[in-house]
Formats: structure tokens, C-alpha cells, sequence
């Protein structure tokens, strides 16, 4: 019995050491982005600044060439439309979707029994069904939070330094058969997005949207990445509900700069 205790107070030490280890390495990984020492309103609103040598800011300085296209890609779009496929349980939807920075929405989902158009004008988030005597009507306050943060053109990690944004730098991890850095930005509406990069090609492999306010969880897994005039562009993308309901996306078509003005984005009358 000596020896049992023995072997396993050994055995207890030696886990409490690894785990010690593990917790040190994984704290020496962690890194929050810091903001340049007087930081100037303009560089807030550089969408791809120059950063440091940080891990951190390697990482980011990397992802922008790779998984964004690069700066000066970036500047030269203005908005996109995308067509495709979108299934929604047994249902599946024609989407055409418009985009315009920085957050201008509309989408368009047509069925074989129902249309409907959903948007976001800057100001409001509006539903809108075509066909029946409704008006087109605002959504509902917890419907319009969840639209209006999937507005933004791009990602949460472009502006890194945007008032009421942080972004921590969270190791690496295994996810979908690859290693990938994960990256938190946390923003003042009270969301929370984890983005894991593959190491490799430094594109989106999954991103996770938390609403802290409400607990609801979105997870993205994006696949089938190709370059449309030098910005790569996931062309397959599943939403997985916190319940378990997904949703498929499949894009057939691209295009930028196609000259969108406000009143696409605006409520119908």
C-alpha cells in the first residue's frame, strides 16, 4: 500500500508539472494587440496598418497579404455582389447578396413557395416579402443585432486599431485536420469573434460569433477558397447554430465594384 501511495504521489506531481508546463507555454503564447504610443484618429481608420515584430502582429501582417489580398487589393474594392445557393434545413434558397463598405447589406433569398429580402442601410435592418400585402417592416431588436454584425464588409481583424475593439492573440490550435492560430476580437456591443487561421495559408478555416448579451453562438467553417482579382473568397461556407441547425452556402458567381448606390440598401416603400 506504501508503494501504491507512493507511485501515486509521484505520478499526481509529475501531472501537476506537465499541466504547469502546458498552462506556461499556453500563457507565454497569449498576446493583446497594444495601441501605437499616441495613436493618431487617423491610423484608427487605416483598415491594413504597417504593425510591429510581435507574435501577434506577425500574424496579422501575414494575414492580410494572404488571407486578404493585401492592402492595396483591399483599397481598390469598393462593394461586391455574389450569387449562389443557400440551404436552409430541407430548403434551398437562390441568394444574391449586395455589399458595400463598410457595412451596407441586402440579401435576397428566393424559394421555390417564398422570396424575401433582408437589409441593412447604415441605420436599420428591415425584412421586406415581395408578393404579399405586407410592408417592408424593421426587424425585431434581437433579429436586427445578429444581421447588423454580419454586415461588416470583410472582417472583424481589418482596423485593428477601431475604438472599442481589442484583439488577443490566443496560440495555436487543431481544427479542421490543420493548425491555426486563434484570434479573439472582442467588441464593445458586447460580441465576441474567434478566428482560426490556417498556419499555412493563412485563410479563415472557422470563425465563431458569440453574442455575450443574448449567449447565442454562430460558428462558420469556410472551404473552397479562390481568388477573385487577387482577394480570396470562401466559396463554401456552413453556419452551425449553438441547437445544432445548419445552413449551407454555395457561391457561383463574384463580382466587385459594380457601382451600388444607397437606395438598394434602403427600406422598400
Amino acid at each position: 500500500m506504501k508503494i501504491l501511495k507512493s507511485l501515486f504521489q509521484k505520478q499526481w506531481c509529475v501531472c501537476i508539472g506537465m499541466s504547469l508546463m502546458a498552462y506556461a507555454m499556453l500563457m507565454a503564447e497569449k498576446e493583446r494587440l497594444a495601441l501605437p504610443e499616441n495613436i493618431q484618429p487617423s491610423m484608427r481608420k487605416v483598415a491594413m496598418p504597417k504593425l510591429g515584430d510581435s507574435k501577434l502582429e506577425k500574424v496579422l501582417s501575414r494575414y492580410y497579404e494572404l488571407g486578404l489580398g493585401g492592402p492595396e487589393t483591399w483599397e481598390k474594392i469598393s462593394s461586391m455582389r455574389f450569387k449562389g445557393n443557400i440551404l436552409i434545413g430541407s430548403e434551398s434558397y437562390k441568394l444574391l447578396c449586395y455589399q458595400r463598405k463598410p457595412d451596407l447589406l441586402k440579401m435576397i433569398l428566393k424559394g421555390k413557395s417564398a422570396e424575401i429580402e433582408l437589409g441593412y442601410d447604415g441605420k436599420e435592418a428591415w425584412q421586406y416579402q415581395p408578393g404579399f400585402d405586407i410592408p417592408a417592416s424593421a426587424m425585431s431588436p434581437e433579429e436586427a443585432r445578429r444581421f447588423i454584425h454580419s454586415a461588416i464588409f470583410g472582417n472583424y481583424l481589418i482596423y485593428p486599431f477601431h475604438e472599442g475593439k481589442t484583439i488577443d492573440y490566443l496560440g495555436t490550435v487543431r481544427e479542421s485536420g490543420t493548425v491555426c492560430h486563434h484570434i479573439r476580437v472582442s467588441l464593445q456591443n458586447e460580441y465576441r469573434v474567434d478566428y482560426y487561421i490556417d498556419i499555412r495559408n493563412y485563410l479563415d478555416t472557422k470563425v465563431v460569433n458569440f453574442d455575450e448579451k443574448s449567449g447565442h453562438a454562430t460558428t462558420l467553417i469556410c472551404e473552397d477558397f479562390r481568388s477573385i482579382n487577387g482577394f480570396p473568397i470562401a466559396f463554401k461556407v456552413t453556419s452551425i447554430q449553438e441547437n445544432g441547425e445548419t445552413s449551407m452556402l454555395e457561391l457561383d458567381q463574384v463580382d466587385f465594384n459594380i457601382g451600388l448606390t444607397d437606395w438598394i440598401f434602403k427600406r422598400p416603400r
